[in-house]
């Protein structure tokens, strides 16, 4: 059992070695002192294994300096137990100061194609204080296999969580990230349906049909199970000298074979050729290398679980709710479709950079500023 000094240092030491800095006050605010978002995600899959906790990525933004993770992890491993459900849907990220008056309903941002929420972690700072900003996530820990999964099927399940979460009385803007405002148009509409309040969709640089980076480049492409047999079918010397794989064996099968022998050195491995050959793998999940054996396998079967979805999705009917699409100038996607399923207004503004960049930390408050005001209009 680890002293709270011990715990103090323990927590120095990890950001030390995140930073590559010895000098570090209690106080410092972890982007103040150079750190970046995927920075804080290899900081929490350290901590996390340090202490052997479960801590969300929210619990990150809100505790930035040594001294508020300190107390945070003393708590929760003095108290022997979380608040959240390993296997939480809907994740706080930012709260709004009493009395701002900046944001009146709350924001909730649907998960990318990842099936996870780290890409809105530079936002959630941006708007802290601002708004309150609630993440939906889909939880790793249930794709120890892939999964037969539908946009609307998620739908359902997340208006399902804000309905257990939020009383009639909220007012919700719905947000996406490129899949995510998908997803987003779905809860819309069940919401609607549900006759509760939805102020506004923002869809954030959302493409009408799913046509994401391939493995060749970041333009056009797929990833597919005979992508994957590809890269798996260059392990097959893990086999050591029998065949790894039955002729015939599907995708699964194939995972299954290279999973029982998944040590550290196969990971990074595997991995790096992951990144290596599909790169909206690496953006979505950019500390793929950094998780175990175990995180490694449920990662990567959500990501091609929640991608299958997308590919089979096509939009259909309207929202009450008045959308509003913001498309970053350097992608391709802004489609007029979408402006025919709303049954309010429709606008589309333009953000200055690519899919990826306009979440980065460079752009981040022009992006959190439309996002605000949007509601306005």
């Amino acid at each position: 059992m680890h002293t709270k000094d011990e715990v103090t240092a323990v927590i120095r030491d990890l950001w030390s070695q995140v930073l590559e800095s010895d000098e570090l006050p209690g106080d410092i605010d972890f982007y103040a002192a150079g750190g970046s978002s995927l920075m804080s995600l290899i900081l929490l899959t350290e901590l996390n294994e340090a202490f052997a906790t479960e801590f969300e990525i929210a619990e990150l933004v809100d505790c930035r300096t040594i001294d508020r993770q300190s107390e945070a992890v003393w708590k929760r491993i003095t108290r022997g137990a979380t608040d959240q459900d390993e296997q939480t849907v809907l994740v706080p990220l930012a709260r709004a100061r009493e009395g701002s008056g900046v944001q009146d309903a709350t924001l909730i941002a649907v998960h990318d194609v990842g099936g996870d929420i780290y890409g809105y972690t530079s936002l959630a700072g941006e708007l802290s204080g601002r708004a309150d900003l609630y993440g939906i996530k889909l939880a790793h820990e249930r794709f120890g296999a892939p999964q037969a999964l539908s946009i609307p099927g998620l739908a359902g399940k997340y208006v399902a969580e804000l309905e257990s979460a939020f009383d009639d009385s909220r007012q919700f803007v719905i947000l996406g990230w490129s899949l995510g405002g998908t997803v987003g148009f779905e809860m819309a509409k069940l919401l609607d349906r549900r006759q509760r309040s939805v102020a506004r969709l923002i869809l954030l640089d959302s493409p009408y049909e799913l046509d994401l980076p391939g493995p060749d480049d970041a333009g056009r492409g797929a990833f597919l199970p005979e992508d994957e047999r590809t890269l798996l079918d260059e392990f097959g010397w893990l086999g050591g000298g029998e065949p790894l794989f039955l002729d015939g064996a599907s995708v699964e099968d194939m995972w299954r074979a290279v999973r029982a022998r998944l040590d550290t050195p196969v990971k990074e491995r595997l991995a790096a050729e992951f990144q290596r050959r599909f790169p909206l793998m690496a953006r979505v999940i950019p500390h793929l290398s950094s998780l175990n054996t175990l995180e490694f396998v449920c990662y990567i079967n959500r990501f091609r679980s929640v991608f299958q979805a997308g590919r089979s999705y096509r939009p259909t009917g309207a929202t009450a709710a008045p959308i509003e699409l913001l498309t970053a100038s350097r992608s391709q996607n802004f489609d007029p479709r979408w402006s025919t399923h709303t049954l309010a207004s429709f606008r589309r503004r333009s953000l200055d950079g690519d899919h990826f960049s306009i979440l980065d930390r460079t752009s981040i408050r022009a992006t959190a500023q439309a996002i605000i005001t949007s509601n306005a209009h």
